[in-house]
């Protein structure tokens, strides 16, 4: 086994070694390249960052959009639901509205035949009071005349007490 690991160890060391020879071979070539046509690649490396930012950032309002979105038909949905249960509360609450007008109809048309009553027993009731009032007067009179009779009947009996104490003394 530690003959493998070594010789792993070495082959290692000679893949590293060859990579890195590699590496410096592909930097030499960039600076190669930067150096022919350096400028253009830049500008073009520059256009390529600029497209990849802007895609990044139309992705990003993407997905903002897409969660807004989803948060709007869960919004939707949910008012939805809100609605329908207020229709059929407002369908309730406008039967009962219903009932209660029919009730107040009632009341008024009660009111308008106690108002009719009420006003025949105080037409009765002036007409009582204005016989009331003639029957007073009436009795006022007949009064005065038992009372002017009565006093012809005590002058009549005073005479005639006196004529019968003249007659007998």
């Amino acid at each position: 086994m530690d003959q493998e690991i070594a010789a792993s160890t070495e082959e290692l060391e000679e893949l590293q070694a060859k990579s890195g020879k590699i590496e410096k071979a592909i930097q030499e070539l960039e600076k190669k390249i930067l150096e022919i046509g350096g400028s253009k690649l830049l500008t073009q490396k520059s256009k390529v960052e600029g497209i990849r930012l802007h895609i990044n950032i139309a992705n990003d309002e993407i997905t903002k959009a897409e969660v807004a979105k989803a948060k709007a038909e869960k919004d939707t949905l949910k008012f939805n639901a809100t609605i329908q249960s207020n229709q059929a509360l407002l369908q309730d609450i406008e039967a009962e509205l219903e009932a209660l007008n029919d009730q107040i109809t009632e009341c008024a048309q009660y009111i308008q035949e106690l108002q009719a009553k009420v006003d025949v027993a105080q037409a009765a009731v002036e007409r009582q009071r204005d016989d009331l009032e003639t029957l007073k007067a009436k009795l006022d009179a007949k009064m005065e005349e038992v009372q002017k009779f009565r006093k012809k009947e005590v002058r009549l009996k005073l005479r005639l007490s006196m004529t019968v104490t003249n007659t007998n003394g």
